[in-house]
């Protein structure tokens, strides 16, 4: 999803554990000063390692972030596949197992998404690695939307990639809306809200829905 870096992957023990060093340091200081007021200097010394290190692996700043994002992004895309977990057929199951993993993985990662977003408002290369991320997410929903209309659980007529995208964005803004105490609503009725509203509007059979039918979500 991003560059791996002006280097090659660490072969060594030591290697690795200075790269994750650097990493976390970067991440840590990211998320209590802001991308702008962190410094290299400041990066080195928090990891423990000299300022000439930290080129060892990175060649810039922007570098280590979009590494740090890079690894943020497939944590997230990892713990949301739902894979062989659940038949394929248990269309509602799988819409809510997805919409409860991501809730949480966007909570675990919340402060320093909120750095990516503050970029790419703001820098086109943050924007479009937020693009790239995005798009990721974009495609596996296609492909599952493909899926379930192949069964026949949803609207045939519903273009995926344009249905895949709206659904995305409607998740993503209310993972992060979410988390202000304001809403009020505790986990399991935000995976149920999400997961109500991504059913109806993919035309989710009647018989896919808890009890066989949509009354039976209610």
């Amino acid at each position: 999803m991003t560059s791996a870096g002006p280097a090659s992957p660490p072969a060594t023990a030591r290697g690795r554990r200075t790269r994750s060093a650097l990493l976390a340091a970067g991440r840590e200081l990211f998320e209590e000063c802001g991308f702008s007021a962190v410094g290299i200097d400041a990066v080195a010394q928090r990891a423990g390692v000299s300022h000439g290190t930290f080129y060892t692996w990175f060649d810039s700043k922007e570098m280590l972030l979009r590494e740090i994002i890079s690894e943020v992004a497939a944590d997230i895309f990892s713990a949301t596949s739902i894979g062989s977990r659940l038949p394929a057929d248990a269309a509602y199951a799988r819409i809510e197992a997805a919409n409860r993993s991501f809730l949480r993985a966007v909570t675990r990662h919340s402060r320093i998404l909120r750095v990516l977003d503050s970029l790419a408002d703001t820098r086109e290369d943050f924007l479009r690695l937020r693009l790239e991320i995005r798009e990721s997410f974009v495609q596996r929903g296609m492909e599952g939307l493909i899926r379930l209309q192949e069964l026949g659980l949803a609207d045939p007529q519903l273009p995926p990639r344009a249905t895949a995208s709206a659904l995305g964005a409607m998740v993503e803004s209310f993972a992060h809306l979410w988390q202000d105490p304001v809403e009020g609503l505790d986990e399991a009725a935000a995976v149920d809200v999400l997961t109500r509203l991504w059913a109806g509007a993919i035309g989710l059979a009647p018989r896919a829905w808890p009890g066989g039918g949509r009354a039976g979500a209610g």
